[in-house]
């Protein structure tokens, strides 16, 4: 169990960093800007040196130090006058995007000093991906790190008891008052959003000029030098435009005519947002794989607080419109906070408009999930039809409170609170009461 360290509270993906800790590999952390990367590596940092081991922290977004490293040789000399002797090491470089010859000065020093263990991270995949490809191959693990889940945002917000009560009962009905304190704190969580230092922030109008200067930050920082200058408004405009889309069908042509730009610009900003870590295209699946690629994509982006500011509304969700599609992304976030190497998250479109969020692809089995901001969902015809033809055993249906167990043929279906979609994977299927 992983606790707090001195100003420093813990994430969830550490569990999938721990087996690497001791390994060769260079763990590589990717994800937006403001999304807790630096604390991560803080606290990884602080934990190892609990342990009484040797570690250097370098924060290569200081344009001094950054320019004083641009070469392997630098890099040592730089570590040895802050005390490393050629033993045991742990080296933590943060945002290495910012390093010149990263890939040629961290393959070196992997190859030749494997006393040195390197913890980095990058707020850009787009500039990551040309500097850090195939000299590393073989020689990093990748983790994304996403805004916080939900059970991480009760942590940040100071309701730790409120994750417990989650992780005790799973799919069964939570009793008041924690349903309602939960359920509250679950509209507060879609509203503001996953980013920390929003969590963290008590007053809503310092929360908004937070969001404000993510978004200011994100486009100075990461688009400015990725988009023509003339172009910046451009961009500026098409993430606006594309917040009122979220959770839709992205028809590129449409976007194209009326944005007024070209087709081949909109994917490249759609590659821009995505390499980012802003938001991300959501294949449909079908049986036959060849024509997944030709379909039209759904596109999601991964914060709610960033599409609410944008929109400039953060009314209470029972007066929205789009609270359908806000709790969809914070469900298709979890659910890629989830997924291992080996599974893939799609969804599911007919050519007569049935339609499942989202299918959770994973050793062989399609799990079909579904999302129904209401008291009283039914199992719909397009999950009775998505389960016959692709014979699932399990789904799921993400509700706004309900707690209910059903059976379609040999398909359990668990009716669950959107709430609980960092739980539902760890549901223990096998050992349900029978249905």
């Amino acid at each position: 169990m992983y606790t707090k360290i001195g100003n420093f509270l813990p994430r969830e993906v550490l569990h999938r960093i721990e087996p690497f800790v001791e390994r060769d590999e260079i763990v590589l952390i990717l994800g937006a800007r403001q999304v807790g990367k630096t604390c991560l590596l803080r606290y990884i940092q602080e934990k190892i040196k609990e342990e009484g081991k040797s570690t250097f922290f370098i924060d290569l977004e200081d344009i001094e130090l950054r320019g004083a490293i641009k070469s392997p040789q630098d890099l040592l000399s730089y570590l040895r006058a802050g005390g490393y002797e050629g033993k045991r090491a742990y080296v933590f470089l943060d945002e290495v995007h910012y390093m010149q010859n990263a890939p040629s000065i961290l393959k070196y020093l992997h190859d030749h000093y494997p006393a040195l263990k390197f913890f980095v991270t990058g707020s850009s995949s787009l500039k990551l991906r040309f500097k850090l490809g195939e000299p590393l191959t073989g020689r990093k693990v990748v983790f994304n790190l996403y805004p916080l889940s939900f059970e991480e945002y009760l942590v940040f917000s100071g309701n730790e008891r409120l994750k417990e009560v989650l992780r005790t009962f799973k799919d069964k009905k939570i009793p008041e008052p924690f349903l309602t304190h939960i359920s509250k704190a679950y509209e507060e969580y879609i509203i503001w959003g996953g980013y920390p230092k929003v969590v963290i922030t008590p007053s809503f109008e310092v929360k908004g000029e937070i969001l404000k200067e993510i978004f200011t930050t994100y486009l100075e920082k990461e688009v400015r030098g990725l988009v023509k200058e003339d172009k910046f408004e451009h961009f500026s405009r098409f993430v606006r435009f594309l917040t009122v889309q979220n959770g839709n069908l992205l028809k590129i042509l449409e976007v194209s005519k009326e944005l007024g730009i070209q087709r081949s610009t909109v994917q490249r900003y759609l590659s821009i947002l995505e390499e980012t870590f802003v938001a991300k295209r959501l294949l449909p699946v079908a049986k036959n794989r060849q024509k997944e690629l030709t379909r039209t994509p759904k596109f999601y982006f991964f914060d709610t607080g960033f599409i609410n500011f944008l929109n400039k509304d953060f009314r209470t969700l029972i007066i929205r419109s789009d609270a359908g599609f806000l709790i969809e992304t914070a469900v298709f976030t979890s659910i890629l906070r989830g997924l291992s190497p080996l599974e893939e998250i799609n969804f599911w479109r007919t050519k007569s408009g049935q339609e499942i969020d989202f299918i959770i692809r994973s050793r062989g089995e399609h799990v079909p999930v579904e999302v129904k901001w209401h008291n009283n969902p039914r199992i719909t015809t397009s999950l009775k039809n998505f389960i016959g033809d692709y014979e699932s055993t399990k789904a799921i249906v993400l509700t706004k409170s309900m707690w209910q167990k059903k059976k379609f043929g040999y398909c359990k279906i668990q009716f669950l609170p959107a709430f609980m979609a960092d739980r539902f994977r760890e549901l223990n299927w096998k050992k349900s009461p029978a249905l």
